[in-house]
């Protein structure tokens, strides 16, 4: 599948919401290096950062997708920033192409959602090491729920967009 970036005019195939250049500015201006790596790595990894918000967040998105079947959860209808201020429905706000630079960034060095370790039984797996003296703990958690890996930074960027968990919000 080719890179294509969502421009907010509901890009058939989009499957990244920033682009090469605005990755490379947003990092640029934090100082923050991406060297040695080529515009198809960054490209990949903003796919991936794309796919990060999808999974996480699309669920508990304010407003609604400006068309049913459009392939990315931006842009939306009736979204406010947090001033109240109505968004318009033909963009991708910045603060969400922010946070898919800052997803992006860690994606090229790890990955965003790694699968746990999980026992046969669908336990997950806690081990705990200590050198000197040495000790090492393994512990089966039931029932413990999978979580996906928060990113402070990124995540922060997204709080005005997504609404709060354990609220009801009625129109």
């Amino acid at each position: 599948m080719a890179f294509t970036v969502e421009d907010g005019s509901v890009v058939a195939g989009a499957n990244a919401l920033l682009s090469v250049a605005e990755f490379k500015a947003y990092h640029d201006e934090r100082g923050n290096s991406y060297a040695g790596k080529t515009d198809a790595e960054i490209e990949k990894a903003i796919v991936k950062g794309t796919d990060y918000i999808v999974v996480r967040w699309e669920h508990r998105l304010k407003g609604y997708p400006v068309e049913v079947d459009q392939a990315l959860p931006f842009p939306r209808k009736c979204l406010r920033d947090r001033y109240g201020n109505l968004l318009a429905d033909d963009a991708v706000p910045n603060k969400v192409k922010y946070a898919v630079a800052e997803y992006a960034m860690r994606a090229l060095a790890d990955a965003l959602m790694p699968d746990p370790v999980v026992e046969t039984t669908g336990q997950v797996i806690q081990k705990r090491e200590k050198v000197g003296p040495i000790e090492e703990e393994t512990t089966y958690s039931e029932g413990t729920q999978v979580m996906v890996k928060p990113y402070p930074a990124a995540d922060r960027l997204l709080t005005e967009y997504v609404m709060p968990t354990g609220r009801v919000i009625r129109a």
